[in-house]
Formats: C-alpha cells, structure tokens, sequence
C-alpha cells in the first residue's frame, strides 16, 4: 500500500505526462486540496499561474483531479459521477 507522499509523487508524475499535450499544461497539484478517500488519493489541479498569482484568465475550469489507486499505484482522472460524490461529501 502507497503512502500519502509516494500517491502524491505519482500523480505530480502522471499529471505532468498527461498535461504535456494541453493547452495549458504548466499544472501542478493543489496540495492543500488533496485528500484520501478509501484507497485512493485523489489530487485536485490548476494552472501555476492560477495558483501563484491569482490569475482568473488562466484557471482551469472543469477538470477533474487526479487520482491514484494506493494498492496498485495506477493513475487516472477521477470521473464526472465521482466529483458530483465528493462535492456532495464536502471533500471539494
């Protein structure tokens, strides 16, 4: 089983893989966001510009975080039904 910090740099890791061919792609994870649920680590995302300057232009709407299996360690975009659950849970 995956620690916190070990699921953390998997989805830094696989959030900069899959953001390469993004239009706006210089992203990292909100770490004060991030969180676990069951055996997941579930790590919300934006623009660096966004989130160190407070820019509005380059915020990411819509995109749903990152999450890593803590047992296998594979890697995804959690779903439209799973962010509706933890928006409803309060989780973000």
């Amino acid at each position: 089983m995956l620690d916190r910090k070990e699921a953390q740099e998997l989805a830094a890791r696989y959030l900069d893989e899959q953001s390469r061919s993004w239009p706006s792609n210089d992203v990292r994870l909100i770490l004060e966001s991030c969180f676990i649920d069951g055996d997941r680590f579930i790590g919300p995302f934006n623009t660096i510009r966004f989130l160190d300057h407070d820019d509005e232009m380059e915020r990411i709407a819509g995109n749903y975080p990152v999450c890593v299996d803590l047992k296998t360690g594979e890697c995804g975009f959690i779903t439209r039904a799973e962010a509706d659950d933890f928006m409803d849970r309060g989780l973000f």
